[in-house]
């Protein structure tokens, strides 16, 4: 969204994903009389993997509320401005953010002219108060990959406003955002469809409902995270998959290792037994 964000004010919040490891201290054997002293080479600068250090923020807007007409509704409306990010320890993730921030919310970061100022001063009425927000959220972190949510929440009339939800890994090796298309086995991906789809059958028969859309229209979703118990979540957006009712719909996978590479999902605690 929209890098300088102009103002901003600090909001502490949510917490850091994985520990550093503590330097390992040189280790002195002995053998045939002999004492052998060995060191761990530490890792390189280049091979670490950092900790994600995140706050939540926010951002100060030059207009907080922008009131002006609308050519499809009667009257002045007016629309109140507020976004949520973060601040961590890594730059490269925070300019991804803040240049979503800049762009999506570039009026609201744009000082006023005086005669914007007085019409931001306009009391409206009733579903003319309209609102616009995000809110990112650091979700954690396991190993190399760091997962951030944002929910953009917008009312502009009507019943109800709408939320929309986007979820992000990002991999702090490569300093890249991990797609769809890069955790998925090599051909997977029908079968990937296939395994949702029955998760889909099954969230409709609890949910006592038929489902709104048929395989053939159903499309594996673009928004997913990785479950710390090894799984994998699917989010779909409101309307996509069930009625405004019915909320947003998640649909969680597990026993992916024939569809999600290896590397995307958390190693899985094992139990150790006495023979």
């Amino acid at each position: 969204m929209n890098k300088t964000i102009l103002g901003l004010v600090l909001v502490p919040l949510i917490l850091s994903g994985c520990v550093k490891k503590a330097e390992e201290k040189p280790v002195e054997k002995t053998e045939n009389a002999s004492t052998i002293k060995t060191t761990e080479q530490p890792q390189t600068k280049e091979n670490q993997i950092p900790a994600i250090i995140a706050h939540s923020f926010l951002v100060k807007f030059e207009q907080p509320k922008i009131c002006g007409s609308n050519p499809d509704v009667e009257g002045i409306v007016c629309t109140s401005k507020e976004a949520i990010t973060l601040k961590s320890n890594i730059d490269w993730i925070d300019q991804v953010i803040d240049k979503e921030i800049r762009k999506d919310y570039a009026d609201a970061l744009t000082p006023a002219s005086e005669q914007q100022k007085q019409l931001n001063q306009t009391q409206a009425e009733g579903l003319n108060n309209w609102s616009d927000s995000v809110v990112y959220r650091f979700n954690g972190q396991f190993g190399q990959y760091v997962q951030i949510s944002k929910v953009s929440s917008e009312y502009s009339g009507g019943a109800h406003g709408i939320s929309t939800f986007e979820d992000y890994i990002f991999d702090l090796k490569s300093k890249k955002r991990i797609r769809l298309k890069d955790i998925v086995v090599n051909g997977k991906m029908n079968a990937l469809k296939d395994a949702l789809w029955k998760q889909y059958e099954y969230w409709c028969q609890e949910n006592d409902m038929e489902p709104s859309i048929s395989k053939e229209d159903f499309k594996v979703s673009d928004n997913f995270y990785i479950n710390q118990s090894g799984g994998v979540t699917f989010d779909f957006q409101l309307y996509e998959l069930a009625p405004y009712a019915a909320g947003p719909v998640s649909l969680e996978l597990y026993d992916t290792d024939q569809l999600i590479k290896s590397d995307f999902l958390p190693p899985m605690p094992t139990l150790k037994t006495e023979m």
